[in-house]
């Protein structure tokens, strides 16, 4: 298996994502079911991304309901990718 891709800013690495198409600058990262107590991880997890988001890139965020729909998951991608 391939490490997820790293997004990178002037000073080095940002952020580590799980999916990223380099060129149209789109990361695609699952948000998974958060139990109670991992707040701090879904807060982490949004300051990251924005740090992301603050350097030019689109952000998809894919959940578990959309994942169960594929054919809508792959619409959302290709529209991020399309802009």
């Amino acid at each position: 298996m391939s490490p997820r891709p790293v997004i990178e800013d002037a000073r080095g690495r940002l952020a580590r994502v799980d999916l990223a198409f380099i060129e149209q600058r789109v990361a695609v990262e699952y948000d998974g079911s958060w139990r109670e107590g991992e707040l701090w991880a879904l807060n982490r997890d949004r300051e990251r991304l924005n740090q992301v988001q603050a350097q030019g890139w689109e952000v998809v965020f894919v959940t578990a309901a959309l994942l169960r729909d594929p054919d809508r998951m792959v619409r959302t991608v290709r529209a991020a990718l399309a802009c």
